[in-house]
């Protein structure tokens, strides 16, 4: 198992798997949208099939902006025969992935949800 940091995210690479962590206490908005996903594919592309899991546990709020970013890089991903998963997912937050029905365009696990192998 690798970890690195980057500016924003706590990055470990473990069994084909790249899990992305953020502190507690994130908001993820447009102030921050733009270098967040910048992050997340610079992750993706060096892989031929990605696997790329982001813990969303220490987010306490996110907007629209941030939604829209998913969508994207879940294509990304998914075009290149990867996988993205959102997990660790707060009470809060999954009722926005529910409302919008994002959940059933992205792979989003709730806090009592176990991450899938």
């Amino acid at each position: 198992m690798s970890a690195n940091r980057s500016a924003f995210l706590q990055v470990e690479e473990e069994d084909g798997r790249t899990t992305v962590r953020l502190p507690a206490g994130t908001i993820l908005s447009e102030s921050n949208s733009e270098e967040f996903a910048r992050e997340l594919l610079a992750l993706a592309e060096p892989k031929e099939r990605p696997h790329l899991t982001v813990d969303l546990g220490g987010v306490v709020m996110l907007t629209s902006v941030i939604l829209g970013k998913f969508l994207a890089i879940n294509g990304h991903v998914r075009d290149r025969g990867g996988r993205f998963t959102l997990f660790n997912v707060n009470s809060n937050v999954y009722e926005v992935f529910v409302k919008s029905r994002l959940d059933t365009i992205l792979e989003v696990h709730a806090i009592a949800n176990p991450l899938p192998a």
